[in-house]
């Protein structure tokens, strides 16, 4: 790699051919843990994958979105908008190519979210998909199921102060001081309608790719502040949408055994585990789940209770009502 653009998240180094949005920029030096090249196809690309994945989810020609291939040498990822990314065993290097139509900005969406995640993994580490702020001394970690409100909830919350640890791949460490957040602060990604909830319906945020109408929630844009460095995990908060339009949140502390349960389900690219890998990641979640607290926030979908919930989530998150 001749010129090496370097970025740092999820407590990896990358080093690229070009920038990669959504990535932070670093000038540290050093090895690199991660090589990605850009538009440019692994030297193994021709040695026959067996599929062992196919996404459920299709696009509108019947397409699987994405389908998942194992060879020797790595993986292969196949795109149904053609785009193509190989990363070798170890998770230390990724190609990938793009057809024509495919900007980089949407081949950013896919390393910076399920590439970065499955990468992880192969290199033995937790990563869930999550949202996180630091609230005090310690993080906060959001998880739900799609459109359970992580995004929205983080944008919130950081608006008021609790700096951005990550908005999707959360990179969870065990270090000699406890279970730690790895800062993965690139910004928030909101639709449009979540937009409208935390900044209000006048404000009109860039696209985060030509392509889709995401929108991109930058750090160091209205008041939104990234954490520096690793933040001790301080508490889990599994979100929930309740069935009426209740304006108060409820919240239930839960116990170890279920909060391990609800963390194998929202892991990075859990579905393409081996039998290995998943008894490994067990064994760490259930340590994580020892030592930290964990509550369901039951959260009402009415926009007018919007205001409400993150009062209350703030509230809870910085240890006041419903914390026990």
């Amino acid at each position: 790699m001749s010129t090496a653009f370097l970025h740092r998240a999820a407590g990896l180094t990358i080093a690229a051919d070009a920038p990669i949005p959504g990535l932070p920029r670093t000038a540290a030096d050093g090895i690199a843990d991660l090589q990605v090249h850009l538009d440019s196809a692994a030297p193994w690309r021709g040695v026959p994958a067996e599929v062992f994945y196919r996404s459920d989810y299709v696009d509108a020609r019947q397409r699987p979105i994405v389908t998942v291939g194992r060879a020797g040498p790595g993986f292969h990822f196949s795109y149904a908008d053609g785009t193509a990314v190989w990363i070798d065993s170890a998770g230390t290097r990724v190609w990938c190519s793009r057809p024509p139509g495919v900007t980089i900005e949407d081949l950013a969406t896919y390393l910076t979210g399920p590439i970065l995640g499955f990468v992880l993994r192969r290199r033995g580490y937790v990563s869930l998909h999550a949202s996180a702020v630091q609230t005090g001394v310690g993080a906060t970690i959001m998880i739900g199921p799609h459109g359970a409100g992580k995004s929205t909830i983080a944008a919130a919350l950081a608006m008021r102060g609790c700096p951005l640890i990550t908005d999707d791949v959360l990179h969870v460490r065990k270090m000699a001081a406890g279970w730690m957040t790895e800062p993965f602060a690139g910004g928030l990604k909101l639709w449009p309608d979540a937009v409208a909830l935390v900044l209000g319906p006048a404000v009109s945020l860039p696209r985060l790719t030509p392509t889709w109408d995401k929108r991109t929630l930058a750090v160091d844009s209205f008041g939104v502040s990234a954490a520096q460095a690793p933040v001790t995990v301080q508490s889990i908060l599994f979100l929930e949408w309740a069935d009426s339009d209740r304006a108060e949140p409820a919240f239930a502390l839960l116990g170890a055994a279920e909060t391990v349960v609800r963390l194998a389900t929202h892991g990075s690219s859990a579905h393409l585990l081996d039998a290995a890998d998943r008894e490994r990641e067990f064994h760490a979640i259930a340590d994580l789940a020892r030592g930290i607290r964990a509550t369901r926030a039951i959260l009402s979908p009415d926009p007018r209770a919007f205001g409400t919930c993150v009062d209350r989530v703030h509230h809870w998150a910085t240890g006041g009502e419903g914390w026990a």
